[in-house]
């Protein structure tokens, strides 16, 4: 098959080159009399762009070829995160720019006034299908996870395709964790816009078969969105102890560093190599012959806590 999300060859001993960003991004600027907010915190690295970069990496809400965007609106709060697929380079294509459009489109039709946030596949099947429509095309492939705060009931709706995903946790326990979608190891469903039509060595999924949820969330609650960069190197039992002593934090500084510990924390995890990462373990369980260690990887993370003001 031709097109998988990493070469295995690529292992944690070869010298990478990190640009390593801070974003903060302020709680909902629509903070409605009674009715739940989400305070989020962002931060991400990439595996490739050079410190010269952080400038143009802020600008463009990406971190290699990851993308990511948030928003908020009187109806609903969304966040989104996509995974560009990094065969594409071999036809010297960015897959980076496909994610970046993607969360572009998103963003844009989660802020329309209709929107309030029960339906956050169809916002998927609307952002991809308006790729598709381009005259310009943006070609590459992304996983794509969207979460999305119906306001007015404080429901939070999901929609994920491929290996990003998310966690909500309360009173530091996991209450739900996303589900992997995958053709085989290391190889996700994806979005796809390929450059000529007909190119069966392709995987080319449907936004229809993003795997959708809805679960009611309360004050204190802790929503963990990221590639994954975070979750292929950071194991479970690590990030609840660190989200732990969170539960209920609406200061945005406190959340801000946190999530800038946990992107470090998959960044050293990410390039040692003798740490047994998820991946390394998901590897042996596929029979790959990858070994122990990371997986260096493009890093994305947004951090929310779920903020319920007095009606009074």
């Amino acid at each position: 098959m031709f097109f998988t999300v990493r070469n295995l060859s690529n292992r944690t001993s070869q010298v990478v080159n990190y640009a390593y960003v801070q974003y903060r991004l302020l709680s909902s600027t629509t903070k409605t009399k009674g009715l739940p907010r989400l305070i989020k915190a962002i931060q991400g690295s990439s595996k490739d762009q050079l410190a010269d970069d952080h400038l143009h990496m802020l600008e463009d809400h990406r971190y290699g070829e990851d993308s990511w965007f948030v928003s908020s609106t009187p109806k609903a709060e969304t966040m989104g995160v996509a995974d560009g697929v990094g065969g594409w380079r071999r036809l010297g294509i960015d897959s980076g720019l496909f994610a970046q459009e993607l969360m572009t489109n998103c963003c844009e039709f989660a802020e329309q006034p209709q929107y309030d946030g029960s339906d956050p596949r169809q916002l998927l099947i609307d952002s991809f299908d308006q790729m598709k429509k381009m005259s310009d095309k943006v070609c590459g492939s992304s996983t794509a996870c969207l979460v999305t705060l119906h306001r007015r009931d404080c429901t939070l709706h999901s929609a994920n395709l491929g290996d990003s995903g998310f966690m909500v946790l309360r009173n530091g326990k996991v209450l739900h964790r996303s589900d992997e979608q995958l053709h085989g190891f290391n190889t996700p469903y994806q979005l796809t816009v390929a450059p000529e039509p007909g190119m069966d060595c392709i995987l080319c999924d449907s936004p229809q078969q993003a795997v959708t949820t809805h679960i009611n969330v309360q004050q204190g609650d802790l929503v963990l969105l990221a590639t994954d960069g975070l979750f292929d190197n950071v194991p479970e039992s690590m990030l609840i102890r660190h989200l732990q002593p969170l539960h209920g934090e609406t200061r945005m500084e406190h959340l801000q560093h946190a999530v800038n510990r946990l992107v470090d924390m998959a960044k050293t995890l990410s390039l040692s190599n003798t740490f047994q990462s998820p991946f390394a373990l998901k590897a042996k369980a596929n029979n790959m012959n990858y070994g122990v260690g990371g997986k260096p990887d493009d890093i994305t993370v947004i951090l929310a806590s779920v903020d319920v003001p007095d009606k009074d």
